[in-house]
This record gives structure tokens, C-alpha cells and sequence, in this order.
């Protein structure tokens, strides 16, 4: 009578396992699983620094464009991508600066890499909720089944997380300062100030007058590239397309 009692009491036992452990199976495999819908497809986000207004009003359509790269990545074709742009808008390209009516120089500063999130650590839990499960039906004692309940919660949670790892939300930041050079008519005079730091408590200042044909405007890019599982390459593309989109929407 008492060993009918005790299977009882652990049936009841074993019963609540399997219910909890359906229950963290499908909390946190519809979370996850959620996530990485909702980030498929490719998400961009595009910010300028500063607005840039330029006078399009003249029939002078010449530009000059000079790309420079100082990040780390330096397969990135901005350079050309940019031209056929700026082409497209009907702007004539030149090589020779001087005979420009724009001067546009883009310098990449970075591209860098970021992890957003990964299934890893939900689908440990939920290899851990379906391992348990998975031991705790193994054929034996209650103590045999306990016994396997914790050693397949162990297994399965070290088994989905490897499993999840392999599926994350990855983002590529690209960053771009722009400098636009616009010729005027009649040129521009101005005065550069310019403040030099000498050790930490002096500071020297100075000024100088400045004559040019040529208005200065710059600004700066910053571009964000995020999805399920993206590979450099196809950030990189996305990326370049984006800030040459920003850069000829200018004109």
C-alpha cells in the first residue's frame, strides 16, 4: 500500500515536471522564434549629422569625387557607386578638381560589427525543458527517472544553445564623414579661428582671413544594417548603397 502511494506521489510529481517544462518550451521558443521573424528581412537606418542645402539652381553640373577609407574594412566600393549616382542625377564627373563645380570628399571612418541577439540562450532552456522531459520518461525507479530528468536538462541545455548560437540578429554600423566644396560666384572671404591646446592650462588662439572660390559644408554618415544571420557582404552592399543613395539625394 505505501509503495502504491509512493509511485502516486511521484506521478503527481512527474506530471507537474512535464507540464512546466511545455510550458517554458513554448514561452520561450515563440519569444525566440518572434525575434528572429520580426528581423528576416534587412532593416537599414540612416542619420546625417548635419543638413546640407546646396544651391542647385545653376547650370553648372560638374562634380569631383574623392573616396577615402580609414576603417578597417577596406573592400568597400563607395568610390564607384557614388559616381554612378551622382551620374544618374545627370551630374558630369571630372578628374580635375579645378574645373568642378562640386568637390565631394567622403572619408569611411568604421565599420563595425555587432551581435543584437541569438537563440543561444532560449534554446538551452528549451533543450534543457525537453531533456528533462526526454530523462524523466527513461523506464526505471523514481529515483532513476529524477536522476535522468537532471542529467538530459543538462544535455539538452548544452545542445540548444550551440544549436542557437548558429541563429542570431547581426548589425553593420558604417560610418562616413562628407565634406561638400561649392564653387560661388565671386568667391567667399571669411576668418578661421582656430584654438591649440599647449599642456593642460594654456591655450593658444588664432585667426586668419580666407579667401576662396569654393562655399565648405560637411557633415557626417551614419548607417546601420541589421538581420537574421547577415554576412559582411551583403552588409557592405547594403551599406555603400545606402549612404551613396544619401550623398546624391543632396543634388
Amino acid at each position: 500500500m505505501k509503495q502504491d502511494d509512493g509511485k502516486e506521489v511521484y506521478m503527481r510529481g512527474l506530471k507537474k515536471f512535464i507540464v512546466i517544462g511545455l510550458v517554458v518550451l513554448a514561452f520561450y521558443g515563440c519569444a525566440s522564434t518572434s525575434k528572429m521573424i520580426d528581423h528576416a528581412s534587412l532593416q537599414t537606418k540612416v542619420t546625417m549629422s548635419e543638413p546640407v542645402f546646396l544651391n542647385l539652381a545653376t547650370s553648372e553640373r560638374t562634380v569631383y569625387v574623392k573616396v577615402t577609407n580609414t576603417s578597417d574594412v577596406q573592400n568597400i566600393p563607395l568610390d564607384s557607386v557614388l559616381k554612378e549616382r551622382l551620374a544618374k542625377k545627370g551630374l558630369v564627373l571630372v578628374e580635375d578638381p579645378s574645373k568642378a563645380n562640386w568637390i565631394i570628399q567622403a572619408n569611411i571612418t568604421s565599420l563595425t560589427y555587432n551581435k543584437v541577439a541569438s537563440m543561444g540562450q532560449d534554446a538551452g532552456q528549451v533543450g534543457a525543458a525537453i531533456g528533462g522531459i526526454a530523462g524523466a520518461l527513461i523506464p526505471g525507479s523514481s529515483r532513476d527517472s529524477w536522476i535522468g530528468a537532471a542529467a538530459g536538462s543538462i544535455v539538452g541545455n548544452i545542445a540548444g544553445a550551440v544549436a542557437g548560437s548558429l541563429i542570431k540578429i547581426e548589425s553593420y554600423r558604417g560610418t562616413v564623414d562628407v565634406q561638400i566644396q561649392e564653387r560661388v560666384s565671386g568667391g567667399i572671404k571669411g576668418r578661421i579661428k582656430s584654438e591649440v591646446k599647449q599642456g593642460t592650462s594654456t591655450t593658444m588662439t588664432t585667426e586668419r582671413e580666407v579667401v576662396s572660390d569654393f562655399q565648405i559644408y560637411r557633415t557626417s554618415l551614419s548607417v546601420e544594417a541589421t538581420r537574421t544571420n547577415i554576412n559582411l557582404d551583403e552588409a557592405i552592399a547594403e551599406l555603400t548603397s545606402k549612404i551613396a543613395d544619401q550623398i546624391a539625394g543632396l543634388f
